[in-house]
């Protein structure tokens, strides 16, 4: 009888010491599988993103430039888009009148698409302005939406995208808020710059490069900021997404890949830029009655072009 008693207790101290041996095991499991680092897939470069965006131009341009000619529309009736295109084209006219030689003309073209790049965005009334944010927003979730049902395989038409696209208008709006608090820095930076070189300092070499200095480092800490939050704009439109989910998933998207993502996003404004300007230029130089419509034209498609580029870089950071 004391032998049988002896084994039970032995079999009993053996199977408590198996279970504390997998018990360490799972835990020891657990913990280096927490400690081993996801494994992304490298992020592609800015000219390998332009061909997926071009790729995605010609599978779904009927969808896709019916949207922009809906939001072309929109622009000119509502929001008067050409009136202050029109205007900067006019004084564009009056300085060719002065230019003399291919060189001088030139920088004369040079010259006039700067000022419609900087006129673009201006318009005769703040009713008309408040009104062409409002189309950019609801373009943006248009464009947002249909990119990510024909992206998923779906067909869909113009119709159907201004329909369903606008359910998460609040959550959107609440991100490009943070967006805009994210741009102060940068926004007091170029307050700083230009308070100093108007000012009786700007003689003061010193004090020049310390306003440059203070302007690239607000800077950065905008653009570091919206390297992560420019995603949460896509991500925020999803199905019962809420903006502080939106934007804490945006950083863990981005997370140890910042200096890669940073330069994809300022190669977009310096290439649309580019493309613009090589259709606009020679336009101003021999062409100068058409500048107004193709650069309203070419400015529609940008909107269309920056939201599928942000989505493509959004898309291969998800791999």
């Amino acid at each position: 009888m004391p032998k049988k008693k002896t084994t039970k207790k032995a079999k009993a101290a053996a199977s408590t010491k198996v279970a504390a041996k997998t018990k360490a095991a799972k835990k020891m499991a657990k913990k280096t599988d927490i400690q081993k680092p996801k494994i992304h897939q490298p992020v592609p470069s800015s000219f390998s993103i332009t061909g997926q965006v071009i790729k995605v131009f010609r599978n779904y341009w009927r969808v896709l430039f019916g949207i922009v000619a809906v939001y072309l529309i929109l622009n000119i009736i509502f929001a008067s888009g050409l009136s202050s295109l029109s205007t900067a084209v006019t004084n564009i006219r009056f300085d060719f009148t002065s230019a003399t030689g291919e060189s001088h003309a030139f920088a004369k073209g040079l010259s006039g698409f700067g000022s419609l790049i900087a006129s673009s965005g201006a318009s005769g009334s703040s009713s008309a302005s408040v009104l062409q944010s409002i189309l950019f927003i609801i373009e943006s979730l248009v464009i947002i939406w249909a990119l990510r049902q024909l992206l998923a395989g779906k067909k869909i038409g113009v119709k159907e995208a201004y329909y369903h696209s606008m359910y998460p208008l609040i959550p959107f709006l609440l991100v490009i808020f943070v967006i805009i608090l994210q741009l102060l820095p940068l926004s007091f930076g170029v307050l700083v710059v230009s308070a100093v070189s108007t000012s009786a300092a700007a003689s003061i070499s010193a004090i020049t490069w310390i306003a440059w200095l203070i302007f690239i480092i607000l800077g950065c800490w905008s653009f570091y900021m919206l390297s992560s939050s420019l995603f949460a704009l896509y991500i925020v439109t999803l199905p019962e997404m809420h903006p502080r989910e939106a934007l804490a998933s945006a950083k863990k998207l981005v997370h140890h890949r910042r200096l890669k993502v940073i330069p994809k996003i300022l190669f977009l404004p310096v290439f649309i830029l580019i493309a613009m300007g090589i259709v606009i230029i020679p336009l101003i130089m021999f062409a100068t009655a058409v500048v107004a419509p193709v650069f309203y034209l070419l400015s529609m498609l940008s909107v269309l072009f920056l939201h599928t580029y942000l989505y493509s870089l959004y898309r291969s950071l998800l791999a």
